[in-house]
């Protein structure tokens, strides 16, 4: 997921951490563009989420979200969504996490899985040209011995032509 603009976005190293989850300061914004589809889950605090789609309701209804801990929502690849902690009374920190969606994890899957099959069918292939090299070699090897042991010469000139 890219980032295009945020004030403060880090992993936390306090004592109010989350494992796995990134933390949101309070009073602090976060804008967020990502290229994959996936969802947006909340572990601690709230958020409120505002996405760019198109308006679905009352004018009220602009693509504004509120979540709690232990809930998600589903962002589709580009959409642009900026997210900030929503809790005034006691200005909590807020900790999610990005997930790509099934979809998305198994084209990462399937890329990760070719980045280690090519390379296999190229070893194969190597492999291959090795083994068939070492078999001419053999051969010319044998070839060579029976001309030393019969006495005849171990390279023959062609001809010369005018």
């Amino acid at each position: 997921m890219s980032s295009s603009n945020f004030l403060e976005f880090q992993t936390s190293t306090s004592q109010d951490t989350v494992p796995g989850f990134w933390k949101l300061a309070p009073g602090r914004a976060l804008s967020l563009q990502p290229r994959n589809a996936g969802l947006l889950r909340v572990a601690q605090g709230r958020v409120w989420v505002t996405l760019d789609e198109q308006q679905q309701g009352a004018g009220n209804e602009l693509g504004d979200y509120f979540l709690r801990a232990g809930e998600q929502l589903a962002v589709s690849p580009g959409q642009h969504l900026v997210l900030e902690p929503f809790e005034r009374a006691d200005q909590q920190a807020v900790f999610f996490e990005w997930t790509p969606s099934l979809e998305t994890a198994g084209a990462l899957a399937a890329q990760d899985a070719s980045a280690v099959t090519q390379p296999l069918r190229d070893l194969g292939l190597a492999l291959g040209m090795v083994g068939t090299a070492l078999a001419h070699l053999c051969a010319g090897v044998v070839v060579y011995g029976r001309q030393l042991v019969s006495g005849r010469p171990a390279v023959v000139q062609a001809p010369h032509c005018s």
